[in-house]
């Protein structure tokens, strides 16, 4: 049966890693696969691990003013632009402001993410195209500065693409090498996007703009290079990068379709649509941007503007609600195109690039081997607190290392299908051992739930082995309850009343037994004999046993209530506590057997129930239970030092304080009996009966306080002799 069990096991945690392994594998090529029915297969697993990759790449995104690319300059045609315009299309002529006052500004680059593929319409003598171009010249007639036109291309040839390579982009092919026939993806120049011949003449720069989503709609790759007739052109933001840094770039193309572009000393992988990933930036509030107007209408010698866009690149795109160029990427659902590119170029400019992807896999499938085989070696002792605990620690280790050493530095770790498989791993595993254990632990869950407590059943069905005769040693906290006079009590009720009336008092106080962790050990009549800290360890057992207490002296007032409301009288209890070790256990013949606990620590227990009638008390506590409780959580006094019949020692008698006592109510009758008491031990006899007797006047009930009255008056009279110690009261009687 074990063997079958654990074959099962086996069998399902390697289904979940092959699973998973896949999943992380498929996740990573899912971008790169061209059949449509293959992709599609993928497309699920790629979704699911890349939103998640989303998350934390947000998660660590800067959004630091401070830190804002000042190179990189986004000029925006947003709503205010259009208003302040007044005109859609923007009119030429804005557009040659525009360029113009780039040029008094310094600008370097102008890179435009505008289309201008239609002749302007106007009544005066000079064409706006003229004059546009005219611009156009004279903002390159600076050396190094240019302009950069926009257009797009579409992977199918229909009537409105060039059959051929437009003339005007041979001037900007990229440097490149194909090692075979297969190239990347065929693209074609779109007609209705391509600038108008007059732009063409001054011989501007020609780069592309084309953005393709993932299957799931996040923009997460970029088309660095377009196959144009087996010909290779730049997108805008490979063509910015190269006019800023004269740096040429080259492409290499190998037999499988897909290649590399060699960007300086680094090589950026590139798929068969000639896309690479992006690494995020930022949006637009990390780099610097000015409202197209307010840069149109600008005087030629604002310096603030000079020193905006000397000897840099502007961006002109559109953030526009109403133009609809806005993006779902994974920093920002609703992000202007434009950025895209400006993101390409700080990813070149700054060689913000990821580590290479064969390494990313190796990791991942490492995190995912390593989570699962530590939390196979966590499960295999099987307790159930440490399989959640090792579950949460694990993964959030993952996630941990990740954030702080492979994200940060461009590894695309593919951790969705790792914590899944932890996950799954886990929930099998939990499963089996559950199906496995539940039939076993109903038979003796059964048979005792009805005459144990709730934690000795549970203990029992952890440990069956403990269903034997034998005892073991455990540091206890034990509780003895009693009904004051409840001989007298009885007397008066008919059976039945009095049946109801002790189920309702013995119900609750169980209740709040069990509640507080504690174990019921035995009913003795109208009595209740509970303790803390066995079978099972539950931490400060000395504090649940003291609040259990509280909470039953708390509780009284309600059940009295009922009892009234019949006509029964009233309960009124004691309760002793004493905290120490015990000998817990199984006590019994092999037939017949119940758990207890014995020892001296349950005696003096039972004594200290007994001593409230004598102290007028109904919470005693001894100083070995007052010493380990939270002395914070509880009020308490000491009353006496007590040397009970058949001890030799004397122990110090606490009383607990509980919300409606006399001096909890007030607070400095009991500052003042306890001032009192510290000058009793002192042997200051006369100032601690003047304190006791003011104690007296305010609460005369207060036996603890008559008792210590007593005492002074018969100490002044008869003080103590040498070697008599005063405080300490001997008791004769049990």
């Amino acid at each position: 049966m074990k063997f079958l069990g654990r074959f099962t096991k086996a069998i399902g945690v390697a289904l979940i890693v092959i699973f998973c392994a896949l999943s992380i594998l498929l996740s990573f090529v899912a971008r790169d696969v061209t059949d449509y029915e293959a992709q599609q297969l993928v497309s699920y697993a790629s979704s699911l691990e890349n939103k998640f990759y989303d998350y934390r790449v947000m998660k660590i995104t800067e959004m630091d003013p401070e830190k804002k690319n000042k190179d990189i300059i986004l000029i925006k045609v947003d709503d205010e632009s259009l208003q302040k315009l007044n005109s859609w299309p923007i009119p030429r002529e804005n557009w040659v402001k525009l360029l113009d006052n780039l040029k008094a500004f310094g600008a370097k680059v102008a890179a435009f993410d505008v289309f201008f593929p239609e002749p302007s319409r106007a009544c005066s003598e000079e064409s706006p195209d003229d004059m546009f171009a005219n611009a156009i010249e004279n903002f390159q007639s600076i050396e190094g500065n240019r302009v950069i036109m926009a257009y797009t291309t579409q992977s199918h040839k229909q009537n409105d693409v060039f059959n051929e390579v437009p003339e005007d982009l041979f001037s900007f092919m990229l440097d490149s090498q194909q090692a075979g026939e297969a190239g990347l993806e065929q693209r074609y120049v779109e007609q209705n996007t391509y600038p108008i011949k007059k732009l063409l003449a001054p011989a501007p720069d020609m780069a592309y703009i084309n953005m393709l989503e993932d299957s799931d709609g996040v923009f997460r790759h970029y088309q660095m290079v377009a196959n144009i007739d087996m010909l290779y052109f730049p997108s805008l933001g490979l063509r910015a990068y190269e006019v800023l840094t004269q740096d040429a770039t080259k492409l290499e193309v190998n037999n499988q379709g897909t290649g590399q572009l060699n960007v300086g000393e680094h090589k950026i992988f590139v798929n068969n649509r000639g896309e690479s990933k992006i690494r995020w930036f930022g949006n637009e509030y990390m780099f610097e941007n000015i409202s197209l107007h307010e840069v149109i209408y600008a005087d030629p010698n604002d310096e603030k503007l000079k020193n905006l866009f000397n000897g840099k690149i502007a961006f002109i795109g559109s953030t526009a609600t109403g133009a609809h160029d806005f993006r779902n990427s994974p920093i920002d659902a609703k992000m202007p195109g434009v950025l895209a590119h400006m993101n390409v170029l700080h990813m070149l400019m700054n060689q913000h690039f990821y580590a290479p992807l064969d390494q990313s896999i190796i990791i991942s499938l490492y995190m995912l081997g390593a989570g699962l085989l530590l939390l196979l070696i966590i499960m295999y002792f099987n307790i159930a607190i440490m399989d959640i605990a090792a579950l949460v620690v694990i993964g959030a280790s993952i996630l941990w290392i990740d954030y702080q050493f492979y994200l940060p530095n461009g590894y695309e770790l593919k951790l969705f299908f790792t914590l899944t498989a932890l996950g799954m791993t886990y929930s099998w595993i939990t499963f089996l051992n559950f199906n496995q254990a539940s039939a076993e632990k109903k038979q003796i869950k059964g048979a005792f739930s009805r005459y144990v407590a709730p934690a000795i059943v549970n203990d029992m069905l952890e440990h069956p082995d403990k269903l034997k005769v034998g005892g073991e040693k455990r540091d206890i906290t034990c509780l003895f309850s009693d009904v004051r006079d409840f001989t007298s009590i009885s007397e008066q009720l008919t059976p039945v009343d009095l049946a109801w009336a002790l189920n309702r008092y013995m119900g609750k106080m169980t209740d709040i037994v069990f509640e507080t962790n504690g174990t019921l050990d035995k009913y003795i009549g109208d009595a209740i004999v509970a303790f803390w800290g066995a079978p099972l360890d539950i931490g400060d057992h000395v504090t649940q046993a003291v609040g259990a207490a509280v909470d039953m002296l708390e509780a009284l007032p309600a059940v009295n209530a009922e009892l009234k409301a019949k006509g029964l009288p009233e309960f009124k209890i004691g309760l002793g506590l004493n905290s120490g070790e015990c000998s817990v256990g199984n006590m019994g013949s092999d037939q017949i057997f119940a758990y207890t606990a014995l020892g001296d620590t349950m005696n003096l227990g039972a004594r200290l129930e007994s001593l409230c009638k004598h102290y007028g008390a109904q919470i005693l506590i001894s100083e070995f239970t007052h010493d380990k409780m939270e002395k914070n959580k509880f009020e308490t006094r000491l009353i006496d030092r007590v040397r009970v019949k058949g001890k030799t020692e004397p122990v110090a008698v606490y009383e607990v304080l509980y919300s409606y006592h006399p001096l909890m109510v007030d607070q400095d009758s009991l500052a003042q009996f306890k001032l009192a008491y510290q000058r009793f031990i002192e042997k200051d006899f006369d100032n601690a009966i003047a304190l006791f007797e003011m104690v007296q006047q305010a609460h005369p009930e207060d036996a603890s306080t008559n008792r210590l009255v007593e005492s002074c008056r018969h100490w002044i009279k008869n003080p103590p002799k040498e070697g008599e110690d005063h405080t300490i009261t001997t008791m004769t009687t049990k």
